[in-house]
């Protein structure tokens, strides 16, 4: 915790990016002081500084008295803060990520991914979690959010109103993301054969809650896999994805608790999720 506590803690992200959310999850969890850097989608400008050789979000720079240290990826991220303040269960989930009919075709076998040496510690049930966050839950989110290009616009309303970005910038990348990334979600939803990509969310969901070991997938409490899945659902906030999942599935239990042991935000600045109703 020293070293946190001691150290100016940057993340730079999107703000509806899932892996983004999981990362704040667990920084808020932990009670860690960070900054918000919001990164131009189209240009990425905000990561040619501190990482000219990776595209992606999120990226946590930490700088410290004596160096900066730079932990990419949200798996690592999550990993990497709850070890740092010893926080988080002691143990993890025994029962494996459920799969249904639906989603079949994301996760066709429970064989384990290469994921880092950072997760080495973690059970090998809890690692194909955080493998199923990523290869089933993230792909249910995409195919959902950006599923018609009134939803898929809503995820990048947070652009028109951010104070950082030029007006050419922010309706070029409202526009830009809203058709590619409905492109992307039509795209994904016929190579898994998806019927209905609602009911395929609302059932995992039932299915995830059905593994729950007392309040969390931790027991009593949360687990690096139960940070995976919050941050994810997490990135929904506000779009129509988020009202119907909480009215048609039974996560709303589980995602209270989790959203009360996180608590509120730690970071020092936050980006409005888009021009609000007068």
């Amino acid at each position: 915790r020293s070293t946190l506590a001691d150290s100016h803690v940057t993340l730079y992200q999107f703000e509806s990016c899932p892996f983004c959310r999981k990362a704040r999850s667990v920084l808020d969890y932990c009670r860690v002081p960070y900054n918000v850097v919001e990164v131009n989608p189209l240009s990425k400008a905000e990561l040619k500084e501190v990482a000219p050789d990776y595209k992606k979000v999120p990226v946590l720079a930490v700088e410290g008295p004596a160096d900066t240290v730079q932990v990419r990826d949200s798996k690592a991220i999550v990993q990497a803060v709850l070890t740092a303040v010893n926080a988080g269960s002691s143990g993890g989930p025994s029962k494996r990520p459920p799969v249904i009919p639906a989603t079949a075709a994301m996760w066709p076998s429970k064989e384990t991914e290469a994921m880092g040496a950072y997760l080495d510690s973690l059970s090998e049930v809890e690692r194909e979690w955080i493998l199923w966050t990523d290869r089933v839950l993230v792909q249910l989110i995409v195919v959902n959010i950006y599923r018609n290009l009134s939803e898929s616009s809503e995820t990048f309303d947070y652009l028109l109103t951010h104070p950082a970005f030029s007006m050419f910038w922010k309706y070029a990348g409202h526009a830009s993301g809203t058709v590619v990334m409905n492109a992307v979600a039509m795209i994904r939803k016929r190579k898994f054969g998806l019927a209905d990509e609602r009911q395929a969310l609302y059932d995992t969901l039932n299915a995830f809650v059905e593994c729950l070991e007392g309040d969390f997938l931790g027991g009593s409490k949360p687990c690096r896999a139960d940070f995976n899945v919050y941050g994810i659902l997490r990135s929904v906030q506000s779009f129509t994805t988020e009202a119907d999942m909480f009215a048609n599935s039974n996560i709303g239990g589980w995602y209270e608790r989790m959203q009360h042991a996180v608590g509120t935000s730690c970071a020092r600045n936050t980006i409005a999720r888009g021009p609000q109703p007068a």
